[in-house]
C-alpha cells in the first residue's frame, strides 16, 4: 500500500457523478477536483449531497454514474478497503469506534502488526507506540490502552483523524471533523491540516461554520439540491455569495434577540445542585419565555449540569423545582411528563436510534400517550406526528418510513428536534442544537427556538458558538470548573464577556 501511495501525487478528480438512493436523487453529474497541497472544502445545506459525495470518494458508495481518476488513472473504488489502497480516508462525521477495545485496538483494526511466524503474534509494544505517536501528533493526551467508551466526543473524533495519519494516506477526506471539537481542538486540528497540506497532501474538507471555511480553505466547491452552484478560489471568498449559492436566498447574519426580562414565577428552580467532583453548588432560575445560554468549555460541567436536572446523572446535593414541584428525585419519565426535556448534544448515541424509521423516532418521546386503553400504538396518531415532523422542520427525506441512519447529520438532528418539541413541553434544554446543521438550517433553528419562547416555552440553550449565544439568548450563564463563574444579561452578552467568563475571567 505504501508503495502504490508514494507514487501518487494526489490529483483525484470525480466527473459527473451520478447518485440515487431510492427515487431520491441525491447528486446530478457532479463534478469535482481535489488537488495536491491544497484543502478543498465542500459546503452546501444539509441533505445537499457533500456527505454521500465523500463517502463515494472513499469506497463506502458506488456512483450510478461517472468516474473518479486518481493523476489520471481510472479508479474502482467497490470498497473502502479498495480506497486505502490507494491512499484514500475518510474522516467520518460520527466517530465510529468500537467502545469496548481500546484507543489502540481501534486505530489498528485490519492492519494489526505480528511478529514471529510459527505461531505469529500480535506486536502490542509497536500498535500501543505508534498508535501514542500519532495521537500525540494531534495534540491529544490519552491513554491508548484505555476502552474508546471512556473518550469524549471530542477525543473520538480526534482518534478517528489519528487513524488516517496511522494508515499513511495521502489523500484525506474531513467530513465534519470539528463538530464537537473546542476551538483549541480545532486549532490543533487545523494546525495538522496545514502540516499535511504542505507535505503536498490532499485535503477536503466539509463544514457548516463559515468562520472555520475561510480560515483553512483554499478553495470551495458549493453543493444545493446535489449539483454543484459555484466554486471559489481563495481570494474570491464571499460569505453571502457562498450563503445564496446554497441555499438561494439571502440571510441576515448580524441578528440579535430583543432581550427581555421575563416576569412570573420561574418553571424551572435549581438550587445548590452538585455532582461531586464534576459540578457543586449550581443555582439558577428560568422563567416563561426566556431563553438562558450555558457557556463554557468543554468538561467544564455543562452537558453533566443538564443531565443532573432531567434525572439522568445522579444528583450528591441540591433540588430541583419544575411549576412548583419537587422534581429532584423523580424517574425521567416522570420528568418528561411533568413537562421537562432535553435534546442531546451526541444524537447518534443518545438522540435517535439510527435503524429505526422516521416515524418510530419521531414518536419515541410519547410512546404512553399514543397508548390506547388495550394497549396498542395508535398508528394514526403515529403518522400525524411524524409526518408534522418532516414538514415544521424541513426535514429531508423520501417519506416517514426512511430509517433515519440514511438521514444526512443536520436532518438527524431536526429530527430528535421534532421528537421532543412535540411532546409541547414547558421547558426544552437544547444542549448544542446546532452542531453539524448548515447556515441555513441554523437559522431556522433560531427562528424556532424564538416562536416557541415567543409562547412562553422555556429554553435552556448550552452552546459551544459565542455568536449562537449572543443571538439568541436573554441571559447567559459561563460555567467554569463546575461552578457558575458569572451570570449576563441583556446587552452585557457580548463576545469579549462571554469568552472571558467561561475561561474562568468572571465572578458570580
Amino acid at each position: 500500500m505504501q508503495d502504490a501511495i508514494s507514487r501518487a501525487t494526489g490529483l483525484l478528480t470525480a466527473t459527473e457523478i451520478d447518485k440515487r438512493f431510492g427515487a431520491n436523487r441525491v447528486l446530478r453529474s457532479v463534478s469535482l477536483t481535489l488537488a495536491p497541497g491544497e484543502v478543498h472544502t465542500l459546503m452546501g445545506e444539509n441533505g445537499a449531497g457533500k456527505s454521500t459525495l465523500f463517502r463515494i470518494l472513499a469506497g463506502i458508495h458506488q456512483p450510478d454514474a461517472g468516474q473518479i481518476n486518481l493523476d489520471g488513472t481510472l479508479l474502482e473504488l467497490r470498497n473502502p478497503c479498495a480506497a486505502y489502497d490507494q491512499g484514500i480516508y475518510l474522516v467520518p462525521q460520527e466517530p465510529a469506534l468500537l467502545k469496548e477495545l481500546s484507543v489502540a485496538e481501534n486505530m489498528f483494526l485490519g492492519m494489526l502488526p505480528t511478529r514471529g511466524r510459527f505461531p505469529a503474534r500480535i506486536d502490542w509494544k509497536t500498535i500501543r507506540t505508534k498508535a501514542q505517536d500519532a495521537l500525540s501528533t494531534l495534540g491529544l493526551d490519552v491513554d491508548v490502552r484505555d476502552d474508546a467508551k471512556h473518550l469524549s466526543i471530542a477525543q473520538q473524533q480526534l482518534v478517528e483523524c489519528a487513524k488516517a495519519l496511522l494508515r499513511g494516506c495521502r489523500i484525506i477526506l474531513f467530513d465534519e471533523p470539528t463538530s464537537p471539537l473546542t476551538s483549541r481542538e480545532v486549532g490543533i486540528l487545523f494546525g495538522n491540516m496545514r502540516r499535511l497540506r504542505e507535505q503536498g497532501c490532499t485535503l477536503g474538507f466539509i463544514s457548516h461554520r463559515m468562520d472555520e471555511v475561510t480560515e483553512i480553505s483554499d478553495r470551495v466547491s458549493v453543493l444545493r439540491d446535489g449539483a454543484v452552484t459555484d466554486e471559489v478560489d481563495r481570494d474570491g471568498f464571499d460569505r453571502a455569495r457562498l450563503v445564496r449559492a446554497m441555499v438561494g436566498r439571502e440571510l441576515i447574519f448580524d441578528r440579535k434577540r430583543a432581550h427581555r426580562t421575563p416576569k412570573g414565577e420561574p418553571v424551572l428552580s435549581v438550587r445548590g445542585l452538585a455532582h461531586e467532583p464534576v459540578f457543586s453548588g449550581v443555582d439558577f432560575d428560568v422563567r416563561p419565555g426566556e431563553i438562558l445560554g450555558f457557556s463554557g468549555l468543554i468538561g467544564a460541567g455543562r452537558t453533566e449540569i443538564a443531565e443532573a436536572v432531567c434525572g439522568l446523572r445522579t444528583k450528591s446535593a441540591g433540588t430541583v423545582t419544575l411549576s412548583g414541584k419537587d422534581i429532584t428525585a423523580a424517574s425521567i419519565g416522570d420528568i418528561i411528563a411533568a413537562g421537562l426535556v432535553y435534546v442531546p448534544e451526541d444524537r447518534a448515541r443518545h438522540g435517535v436510534i439510527l435503524p429505526m424509521s422516521i416515524r418510530d423516532n419521531a414518536t419515541a418521546g410519547q410512546i404512553g400517550r399514543l397508548q390506547r386503553k388495550s394497549g396498542i400504538l395508535n398508528r394514526k396518531r403515529e403518522v400525524e406526528i411524524a409526518t408534522d415532523t418532516l414538514a415544521r422542520y424541513g426535514v429531508r427525506a423520501r417519506g416517514i418510513d426512511q430509517p433515519v441512519g440514511q438521514l444526512s447529520g443536520g436532518n438527524q438532528q431536526k429530527v430528535v428536534f421534532g421528537k421532543w418539541m412535540s411532546t409541547n413541553p414547558k421547558i426544552a434544554i437544547l444542549d448544542e442544537p446546532t452542531r453539524g446543521v448548515d447556515v441555513g438550517a441554523k437559522d431556522e433553528i433560531y427562528k424556532l427556538i424564538e416562536e416557541l419562547s415567543a409562547k412562553g416555552m422555556a429554553i435552556i440553550v448550552i452552546s459551544s458558538e459565542l455568536e449562537e449565544l449572543i443571538a439568541l439568548c436573554d441571559r447567559v450563564i459561563a460555567i467554569y470548573g463546575g461552578k457558575i463563574a458569572a451570570e449576563l444579561h441583556g446587552t452585557d452578552i457580548t463576545a469579549a464577556r462571554v469568552g472571558a467568563a467561561f475561561l474562568g475571567a468572571g465572578t458570580h
